[in-house]
């Protein structure tokens, strides 16, 4: 199942506790075995690390790389130093610690969390800290540092969707890992031909202001952060609806191709960001090839929605369930 949502962080109002325990609830009906999320693997994130120099723009923090340039690579770094683990080492050893977790005693669990941030495992890092208790935390600012545990304690406590959603849908399915799935090295190469062939002065012309000044106001309107309880699950009904994914392609994505130049500045940076959705439905397959009766959730931004569900839904023996015909029936 895909639900497609807007990024949680860039909505005026913030989700309360309430509307996104409710949002939570209604999700976890679907019963998933593993949780995932838009974000870069530890496998990818360590590629990219091992040559800065050609990945300087997907590293830099004011474009695609926050939170990796900020969070995400310095503490793997840091870990890697103090545990003297190469990251894809500390992957495999968080790997077997987590398979069996409830045996783990504190020590043990530190180290599992230790070497999933080693691995560049961030987001997984964050869920098992969830598990600590207060002790086992203060025990863990004496080994890692108190920077690393206001890092992790600040990600948990974000209303990002990541954290807000997919790690609560996580603990409720018992897991100690996050499935992660994106490419932001497509979202960079994207973004770089869109500015190199010219679509900031198409961004700019007034007929694509009006349009995605248009994009914005519709959605603005549909979060009714006033509506109770209900009304997260009232805006992801939305976002995955057929209306919202004609809406976001004929506002947004037709424009853009409308009113391409002849360099095809769009052309090419939608071409990159069906790359970037492409590689995400092979994470996805690949979390499938666990076994055969593996259960995805994967949490994605709106826009994603309907490309991913139209990879997934091409092999005849992947199952997609529509994620607003599960939130109607809540």
């Amino acid at each position: 199942m895909v639900v497609g949502t807007p990024h949680l962080t860039g909505l005026e109002t913030p989700p309360d506790e309430e509307q996104l325990a409710r949002a939570v609830q209604a999700l976890s009906a679907f019963e998933p075995t593993q949780v995932c999320v838009e974000r870069m693997s530890g496998e990818r994130i360590e590629a990219l690390m091992a040559d800065p120099e050609r990945n300087a723009m997907t590293l830099r923090p004011e474009t695609a790389g926050r939170p990796l340039a900020t969070i995400i690579g310095p503490i793997g770094v840091e870990m890697q130093a103090m545990l003297e683990r190469r990251p894809v080492d500390a992957r495999d050893d968080a790997k077997r610690l987590v398979s069996r977790w409830e045996e783990l005693d504190s020590a043990e669990r530190l180290r599992a969390i230790g070497l999933q941030l080693a691995g560049y495992e961030f987001h997984s890092a964050v869920l098992n800290w969830s598990y600590l208790d207060d002790s086992e935390r203060d025990e863990a600012t004496a080994t890692f540092g108190a920077h690393i545990r206001q890092r992790l304690e600040e990600a948990l406590d974000s209303v990002h969707e990541v954290y807000s959603l997919g790690l609560p849908l996580a603990r409720k399915a018992g897991l100690y890992r996050l499935c992660t799935a994106d490419s932001q090295e497509d979202e960079t190469r994207g973004m770089q031909a869109a500015t190199r062939y010219g679509g900031m002065e198409i961004l700019e012309s007034q007929e694509v202001v009006e349009r995605l000044d248009k994009h914005r106001a519709i959605m603005a309107d549909a979060w009714r952060s006033d509506d109770g309880p209900g009304a997260l699950v009232a805006l992801l009904r939305y976002t995955n609806s057929d209306e919202y994914e004609e809406m976001d392609r004929r506002l947004q994505w037709e424009t853009l191709r409308e009113f391409d130049n002849e360099a095809g500045a769009f052309t090419r940076r939608l071409m990159y960001w069906h790359a970037r959705t492409a590689e995400i439905s092979g994470e996805l397959f690949r979390a499938l090839a666990k076994g055969p009766d593996e259960r995805i959730l994967f949490i994605v931004g709106a826009a994603h929605r309907p490309f991913t569900e139209a990879d997934l839904r091409a092999q005849p023996w992947t199952g997609v369930k529509s994620a607003s015909k599960l939130l109607e029936e809540q």
